[in-house]
């Protein structure tokens, strides 16, 4: 019984010293910053942490110190994120079915379905060579933008012959997913939990203004931001806030007199702009959030914590 205890003791210890392990201390480029945090994602641009409260933040690598950005060029950082984005992914649609398959980009997408042949036709592909997860979502596309209940295969195919062979095209507005088989397909917002929806709606709006505009570096910024939240909720099923952006304002500080805060500042109601991390000088934390707010219309205030005298 003893040897029993020990062991479950040791392995009490070792797992608790692996998450402490996970959680690395970042400082920026003046060493008056740091946060603890574990890293999530980064690309050539910017880093993706996650903080002891669960929330995501992105910051821009040239603020990070130097050996920050050292690490992010080692195997070590590499494998940690990589380890991270690999994991198997599992989404939840309101009606409580479960869709395997890891968030890969937004997507604004067309999907054609015709009668040829008496073949049902998916954007040109056989419908029974479909997976069969989309096989089941397609007769709630069709009902969600028909306003009808084809509830199964029986009930596309009969909606498809009131079409008399014509085709009809939807327009969805959503995420890509790449199931295991490798195949990528669209899944409409809609469809998706509320929970799944606060991880994968937010960035959506700017996602559209960068493909619209056809801004391929905001494009490709917005889409990794949301494979690294994506990969963080799997993780982290209290992940459930759009990644925040780090705003340093970097002034003068006066020893002894003045503080560095950050303020975490939410987007109110009206409000679609991205979660802030901002850090503001200040002689207190009320003063610092005061600060934060009037910069930052539109926003209310969320934790604070000071981060150097």
């Amino acid at each position: 019984m003893r040897q029993l205890l020990n062991l479950l003791c040791f392995s009490c210890v070792a797992f608790c010293l692996t998450a402490i392990a996970a959680a690395r201390v970042w400082t920026d480029t003046t060493g008056k910053y740091t946060l603890q945090a574990d890293l999530i994602a980064f690309d050539d641009k910017t880093v993706i942490l996650q903080r002891e409260d669960h929330h995501l933040g992105a910051i821009p690598i040239e603020k990070l110190s130097e050996s920050d950005r050292e690490y992010l060029k080692s195997k070590e950082a590499t494998e940690a994120a990589a380890q991270k984005s690999g994991q198997s992914q599992t989404w939840t649609l309101k009606n409580g079915m479960k869709i395997p398959g890891k968030v890969v980009d937004f997507a604004r997408k067309q999907v054609t379905l015709q009668r040829k042949r008496s073949k049902i036709y998916v954007n040109d592909r056989v419908f029974e060579n479909l997976p069969e997860v989309y096989q089941r979502m397609l007769p709630h596309i069709v009902a969600n933008f028909e306003k009808i209940e084809p509830v199964d295969l029986k009930g596309i195919e009969n909606w498809l012959v009131r079409q008399k062979g014509g085709p009809r095209t939807f327009v969805l507005e959503g995420v890509i997913l790449e199931l295991e088989s490798g195949d990528e397909y669209g899944v409409p917002f809609a469809f998706f939990s509320a929970e799944d929806l606060t991880v994968l709606q937010p960035g959506w709006d700017q996602w559209l203004k960068a493909h619209e505009a056809e801004n391929y570096d905001d494009r490709g910024q917005q889409s990794f931001m949301l494979q690294a939240a994506a990969a963080a909720r799997h993780q982290d099923q209290q992940v459930n806030r759009q990644i925040a952006l780090m705003q340093l304002n970097m002034q003068a500080v006066q020893a002894g007199i003045t503080s560095l805060w950050e303020v975490t500042l939410f987007p109110a109601r009206a409000n679609v702009g991205p979660p802030l991390w901002v850090v503001m000088p200040g002689r207190n934390s009320a003063q610092a959030t005061a600060a934060a707010l009037s910069a930052n219309p539109g926003y209310a205030a969320g934790p604070v914590r000071r981060v150097s005298n």
